[in-house]
């Protein structure tokens, strides 16, 4: 006998908005080898740190191996947490162990801070493009979200202005090397939003985990650098500097907020994977992982090159975009306004794999925009994929 589903309406209210996000589909499709995939946000499998993470592991398990699986503390692993506080950006004002919490993810972050502020009607701004991600958790909580218009320094602060007249719950923002855009907002425009915020009482999300990928120079202070800590959370994350199977990413926000979040937390999973935390602990203290992170940076910015310089070969004049000055994406807009969705069905046909970049948008916008990985494939295969992309276009 098939197992029985429950009728529709034994779900909750919430579930209405709960929708796949289009990038996971996708992925169904791509991790075939004969697709080159400029798709998903994945870091370079190649480049992940398997001998290093081998080496800490042992250790790890040698010495510490019955805490190390045993359960944990919900705030997360206080020698990791003390570590995270080291390296923080200059200027983040949280820097206290009880204002830390170890996240499964930055996305639980997230998941964590919509179950704590936002009910159903209660209203978010986000950039435009947004990150998917987050999009899908405040649509599931039932919240409004609202697209701010951006321009090439990031969100415009008179549009933001303007916003918080509502008196909206939170901001959303990811200033640094933003996902999908891939724009970093420049250090004058961050001080414009810094100033906007003071003036009234929204919570400010600043999510930075593409901060240590930057290519040409070093990033601008996070917007949260100083703010009032009552009003500002920072996210970051290990996924894109470490490896992502590890899960393990942080929470930063004075010290009542992180108490809170820890009761979600307890609700939710009681802790975040403590073999994880120990090997990561032990990462961030060995000399192996700065070397690790300015390898990544050479060899992504050394993809980001490649990709560009396929673009320009192959495709100038019949798509738009912006060279990234770091993170993982490169951010493209067709000329004539031609669509995005219906470009990616040719395209993998020619088998290659883009993300289009309605999914970032508020409903019915930015149909002539697509999101390109380049971080995952070497440049050889990124240059194939340009070639096949426009094999695609070719046959619009």
């Amino acid at each position: 006998m098939a197992p029985s589903t429950p009728s529709a309406e034994r779900f909750s209210a919430r579930v209405a908005h709960l929708q796949s996000s289009a990038i996971r589909e996708i992925l169904r499709v791509v991790n075939r080898a004969d697709i080159v995939s400029l798709a998903g946000g994945l870091p370079g499998a190649d480049l992940f740190p398997v001998d290093a993470l081998a080496r800490i592991a042992a250790e790890v398990l040698a010495t510490d191996g019955p805490r190390a699986l045993q359960y944990a503390e919900t705030e997360g692993h206080g020698g990791l947490r003390a570590r995270i506080a080291e390296r923080l950006p200059a200027g983040v004002p949280f820097r206290g162990p009880d204002e830390i919490v170890v996240t499964q993810g930055s996305q639980q972050g997230l998941d964590l801070l919509a179950k704590l502020f936002l009910d159903p009607g209660d209203e978010v701004l986000v950039e435009t493009p947004a990150y998917v991600g987050a999009l899908q958790v405040f649509r599931f909580i039932g919240a409004k979200v609202t697209f701010l218009p951006c321009d090439a320094e990031g969100a415009r602060p008179d549009a933001l202005a303007e916003a918080l007249r509502r008196r909206p719950k939170l901001v959303y923002l990811t200033p640094t090397f933003q996902n999908p855009s891939g724009v970093c907002w420049s250090a004058r425009r961050r001080a414009e939003v810094r100033e906007v915020l003071a003036g009234g009482d929204t919570l400010l999300v600043e999510d930075d985990p593409y901060r240590a990928l930057w290519y040409d120079e070093e990033p601008p202070a996070p917007i949260v650098a100083g703010m009032d800590p009552a009003r500002a959370v920072y996210l970051g994350s290990f996924s894109k500097t470490a490896v992502p199977g590890l899960r393990v990413a942080f929470l930063c926000a004075a010290a009542p907020l992180v108490r809170t979040a820890v009761l979600a937390k307890q609700a939710t999973d009681l802790h975040t994977n403590t073999l994880g935390q120990h090997l990561l602990h032990r990462f961030l203290g060995d000399p192996a992982f700065d070397a690790h992170v300015s390898g990544l940076r050479r060899a992504y910015a050394a993809r980001r090159d490649a990709l560009d310089a396929s673009l320009r070969e192959r495709l100038q004049g019949r798509l738009e975009w912006n060279r990234p000055a770091g993170g993982m994406f490169l951010w493209a807009r067709l000329a004539g306004g031609a669509d995005a969705g219906a470009l990616l069905a040719r395209a993998l046909e020619q088998g290659v794999a883009f993300v289009p970049g309605g999914e970032f948008h508020a409903q019915g916008e930015g149909r002539d925009t697509l999101r390109l990985n380049f971080t995952h494939a070497a440049p050889a295969r990124l240059a194939e994929g340009v070639a096949r992309l426009a094999r695609a276009i070719d046959r619009g």
